[in-house]
């Protein structure tokens, strides 16, 4: 493919992508009714409301660069060597992905990034995959933390979701030798990807203070609209953990909308008034796809800068795929 075309293709994609999020972002705000979040703003201060939303920001957003660095650990754990910056961009598209509708619009994008890296699509889907269980086994057993502030009763059996996790950590090889297991019982070759224990658990570290600081930013948000700080801090910090973990296991609804919120009114309801709790959760989702869009836009902007000025430094032309060595063969 010339030059010419190359760049009129990778344009013409960028701009498909872009209109996409654009379209996915409006039919998101509009799909919400703000009255509820409306009604209690108005009998709060207006300074105490901003302060609390203004940092809730913040923190989710803090909370959200813990996550790209735990995506990044597996990236590079699973045979990708390549410079911190090309390695975001890759995972800044699929982070926005969404709030794409139909969310296979970004695929090609996806696949033609990975091409320009040598990182096939097997190895793709594999840093994808394990970061998604990743991202949920962490999720599940932080919000093991709200079980007894919100079920009545014993709830030591919620003690068993942390399981999984816990082995994971001391035997991270067991994970290899799972994958292994499970392809031989369904007559499948074995992964052509393997997670090093050194990288899966910098990356359940890293994970885990993501969910840990994100759920501040709940917290922030209920104590302002009235809830007892110490009675809602597990409920808040570590429900958000359970609710988000609930929406992402539900693939058909766009970003666990309406399972995260019923999950986490499951939760506040029981520190706030229910008529006070709906409008939380809706500032919070607010919160969260505000913190995500400017994470994920401002990451993916700085990191295509940064990305292109490195190979204008190493003398490369932007006219094709770009080649990169590798050190372990392209899945």
């Amino acid at each position: 493919m010339s030059g010419g075309w190359w760049r009129w293709l990778n344009r013409a994609f960028t701009v498909a992508f872009v209109v996409a999020l654009a379209v996915g972002l409006v039919l998101f705000v509009r799909s919400q009714d703000w009255t509820p979040v409306a009604t209690l703003a108005g009998r709060l201060d207006s300074w105490r409301v901003g302060a609390a939303v203004s940092a809730a920001l913040l923190v989710n957003a803090v909370g959200l660069l813990l996550g790209v660095a735990s995506w990044r650990a597996i990236f590079v754990d699973l045979g990708a060597p390549v410079d911190r910056w090309t390695a975001y961009r890759l995972f800044f598209v699929g982070f926005l992905t969404k709030f794409v509708p139909g969310r296979l619009v970004a695929l090609p994008v996806l696949l033609r990034m990975g091409r320009e890296i040598e990182v096939g699509p097997v190895r793709l889907a594999g840093v994808f995959l394990l970061s998604w269980a990743v991202v949920a086994m962490t999720g599940m057993t932080l919000g093991v933390a709200a079980g007894p502030a919100v079920l009545s009763g014993a709830t030591w059996w919620l003690l068993l979701a942390s399981v999984p996790l816990l082995v994971l950590v001391v035997r991270p090889d067991l994970l290899d030798k799972a994958l292994v297991l499970v392809a031989r019982l369904l007559r499948r070759p074995p992964p052509q990807v393997r997670a090093s224990p050194a990288g899966l658990r910098r990356a359940i570290g890293a994970q885990s203070l993501s969910w840990f600081v994100s759920g501040h930013h709940l917290w922030l948000l209920a104590v302002a609209a009235g809830a007892p700080p110490l009675r809602s801090y597990l409920v808040c910090v570590a429900g958000f953990a359970a609710a988000t973990v609930a929406g992402l296991a539900v693939m058909v609804a766009p970003d666990g909308l309406g399972v995260r919120e019923a999950v986490l009114m499951l939760g506040l309801s029981t520190v706030l008034p229910v008529a006070v709790a709906t409008p939380v959760v809706l500032v919070s989702r607010l919160v969260c796809a505000l913190s995500e869009v400017a994470v994920g836009g401002g990451g993916l902007l700085l990191a295509q800068y940064l990305h292109r000025r490195r190979l204008r430094h190493d003398g490369l032309v932007l006219t094709g795929p770009v080649p990169v060595e590798r050190s372990a063969p392209v899945g």
